[in-house]
């Protein structure tokens, strides 16, 4: 959505590999891939003069003619995976994430990586790379997607204790602290009391003296991700002041989805005991190659402080994210809270600033779902981005939500959701998502029901059937792509062949 300005189901990510239904796999819009009925920006941008690069991760095609390099990028360094150990042994997430564990430069697979490699560095130094070897003075637009925070949690060796002890105090006191300290940024209202969360996983005081001693080293490694991040950028912006191009650039930061509550066993076939049995998890190699560790879900609950839920659902604390905008021709500063903004903004408020029009498609093609902030961003400008009849639809894994002012309705399959009710929401009162008002108001219920069902026919929702496409193809066959799996949602003809792969395989 970023990089197209659409609809994740009209950019063919209808679903993310490898958890499509037979009923979706390889349906339009359920590619798996960023498919050709989209625009990119580095497409749009590059037509129009500029130099297109990209360092991190892609996961938007792993086969030849998907790389980034196709799409637009004059210059890449990309991980074409979703993610994977951040030091050079190119350890995948998981057996069935192995075909698309892979890095490449300028659409080469890089066999090798630097015995000193490490992502958000190395992603970094690329970047610094292709802007001072940029021979011309034509402007250029720089894609920097780095992995980090996405676990496995690691860090340098000279970064592994700079949080020792902070996370000592454990859940509750964590959250309070963020509470007020967001009260104090102005990032929520004074009036925000604390989420308890949806207790799912425990409490502090249940934890063992050695399991509070491991969960309090995994956010101090987590910690220590996101300050090297912010320390790689922090060369990046020193670089580009070197070469005098600072001041007339704009940058957009901006993150993917909320705190992620996944264990490591969450990516199938992995399981707690081969994760135990593969990895060296003692707490003096946490953060290390050969560790593998997330936050898990009490942790992501309280990163996402006072949101609900996390990564994965269609609450508040898995859709809504921090945006930075910074540049010299950003007018409008501080904490802007009270504008309903969306990723799929992003690329035609870049275009509105440099002037550059979206091309003129033909009817094949998907629209643009986004809107210029440009206008948000004027300091100026009291006009509000959306009113309170714009809607914007969510959906993925049947995690569904519409957004209509400070409305929402969503629906939440098992574990986080009942399964077979929608809850409404008001979320200028209630931003925990803690009051369903559904039975209360059955028109606005209904009012909102209606908007969803239209943006799913828009977009071309398909309801997943339950029956597993990895599980009839077998993962080395599903990352293939083939049409000739699809299976006709009117006939049901043109199922694929029985694989050997279990059903419990799958995981989640």
């Amino acid at each position: 959505m970023l990089l197209s300005g659409c609809d994740n189901h009209h950019a063919g990510l209808g679903h993310m590999p490898t958890a499509h239904a037979t009923n979706q796999y390889m349906q339009p819009g359920y590619e798996g891939y960023l498919n050709s009925d989209v625009l990119t920006m580095p497409e749009i941008l590059k037509e129009a003069g500029y130099h297109t690069y990209m360092a991190g991760k892609w996961h938007l095609g792993e086969l030849e003619d998907r790389r980034p390099h196709h799409r637009g990028f004059e210059r890449t360094f990309s991980f074409l995976g979703g993610g994977a150990s951040h030091f050079n042994d190119q350890r995948p997430l998981s057996e069935f994430e192995k075909p698309h564990s892979e890095y490449t430069e300028d659409g080469r697979t890089i066999e090798t990586l630097p015995d000193d490699f490490y992502s958000s560095d190395f992603y970094t130094d690329k970047m610094m790379q292709y802007v001072t070897e940029q021979q011309d003075d034509n402007p250029f637009f720089a894609y920097l997607a780095f992995t980090a925070p996405h676990d496995p949690l690691q860090v340098p060796d000279d970064w592994l204790d700079k949080y020792q002890g902070v996370y000592d105090g454990g859940y509750d006191a964590i959250r309070k602290q963020r509470l007020q300290r967001m009260k104090e940024l102005g990032l929520i209202p004074e009036g925000v009391s604390q989420n308890e969360g949806s207790g799912l996983f425990g409490t502090w005081d249940e934890l063992s003296y050695e399991e509070r001693r491991e969960a309090a080293r995994k956010m101090e490694i987590y910690a220590a991700m996101l300050e090297n991040l912010d320390w790689n950028l922090g060369r990046l912006f020193d670089r580009l002041k070197e070469l005098n191009k600072f001041d007339d650039t704009i940058i957009f930061f901006l993150s993917d989805n909320g705190a992620n509550p996944k264990e490591p066993h969450f990516y199938a076939p992995n399981t707690e005991e081969s994760i135990e049995r593969e990895y060296d998890n003692r707490l003096e190699n946490y953060g290390k190659i050969n560790s593998f560790l997330s936050i898990g879900g009490a942790w992501a609950e309280v990163a996402n402080t006072p949101l609900s839920y996390f990564k994965l659902t269609t609450y508040e604390g898995g859709t809504q994210t921090p945006l930075i905008v910074s540049g010299r021709r950003m007018h409008k500063r501080g904490v802007v809270t009270d504008e309903l903004l969306h990723v799929t903004d992003i690329l035609p408020t870049i275009l509105d600033y440099a002037n550059v029009p979206y091309p003129s498609t033909n009817n094949e093609m998907k629209p643009l779902y986004g809107t210029s902030l440009k206008p948000c961003l004027q300091e100026e400008t009291k006009q509000p981005v959306r009113n309170a009849f714009d809607v914007l639809g969510f959906e993925i894994a049947e995690c569904k939500a519409v957004r209509k002012g400070v409305w929402k309705l969503i629906f939440m399959p098992p574990p986080y959701g009942e399964g077979d009710e929608w809850h409404l929401f008001n979320l200028k009162e209630d931003i925990d998502e803690d009051n369903n008002l559904a039975r209360q108001l059955p028109e606005k219920y209904k009012e909102l029901k209606a908007e969803w069902e239209a943006y799913a026919l828009s977009v071309g929702y398909i309801e997943a059937n339950g029956e597993s496409a990895l599980a009839k193809l077998g993962f080395e066959e599903f990352y293939r792509f083939d049409p000739k799996h699809r299976i006709d949602p009117k006939s049901g003809l043109g199922k694929a062949p029985e694989k050997n792969v279990e059903p419990t395989d799958l995981g989640d």
